[in-house]
C-alpha cells in the first residue's frame, strides 16, 4: 500500500512540475515574442553575416554566404557574387535566429560603392531591374551618385533589384 501512495505522490509531484514548467515556457515565449517585436530585418541580416542563406528576389533565388551588409544592400557569394537591394528581398531562409545590433564599420557603403569597385576593376556585371525580365549585362561605363550607365542605358539605383558578378566588390 505504501508503494501505491508513494507512486501517487510522485505522480502528483511530476504533474505539478510539468504544469510549472509549461507556465514558465509560456512566460518565456511571451517575453521572446515581445523582444522579437523590437528586432529589425537589418539586425537579422547582420546576425547572418558568414552564414549560408537563400534570398528570394523578384526574378530568382540567390543562395550563398552573406559576405557583407551595407547601406541598403546585402552581398551574397554563391555561384556568383550578388549585391542585392534589401528593398527587393521578397523572402529569406536563414540558418538561425541570431540578431546583431552593432553596425559594421563599412555598413555605410551601398549599391554605388559596389558598382564603382566593379567598374574600376572592369568587371562584367549583370543588373536585375525591377519589373523587367532578364538582366542587363555589360561593364559599367559611368557610375553616378544615384545611377549607373551600362550597355548604353542609364539605370537609376532605385530600380535595381540586384547586381551579379564573378568577384566580391568588398574584398
Amino acid at each position: 500500500m505504501d508503494d501505491r501512495i508513494d507512486a501517487l505522490l510522485a505522480d502528483i509531484e511530476a504533474a505539478d512540475s510539468a504544469a510549472q514548467a509549461h507556465a514558465r515556457r509560456g512566460e518565456f515565449g511571451d517575453e521572446v515574442a515581445g523582444q522579437a517585436a523590437e528586432r529589425t530585418l537589418l539586425e537579422r541580416l547582420r546576425g547572418a553575416v558568414g552564414s549560408t542563406v537563400q534570398v528570394t528576389i523578384p526574378d530568382r533565388d540567390v543562395t550563398g554566404v552573406v559576405r557583407f551588409l551595407g547601406r541598403d544592400i546585402v552581398v551574397v557569394a554563391g555561384a556568383e557574387v550578388s549585391a542585392i537591394a534589401i528593398r527587393a528581398v521578397r523572402g529569406l531562409r536563414l540558418p538561425s535566429r541570431v540578431h546583431r545590433f552593432e553596425a559594421g564599420g563599412l555598413e555605410r557603403l551601398g549599391m554605388g560603392s559596389a558598382l564603382r569597385r566593379w567598374s574600376a576593376a572592369h568587371e562584367e556585371v549583370t543588373i536585375d531591374v525591377a519589373d523587367r525580365f532578364g538582366g542587363i549585362r555589360g561593364r559599367c561605363d559611368l557610375v553616378g551618385a544615384d545611377y549607373v550607365e551600362i550597355a548604353g542605358r542609364v539605370i537609376p539605383f532605385a530600380v535595381i533589384s540586384a547586381i551579379h558578378a564573378h568577384t566580391d566588390p568588398f574584398e
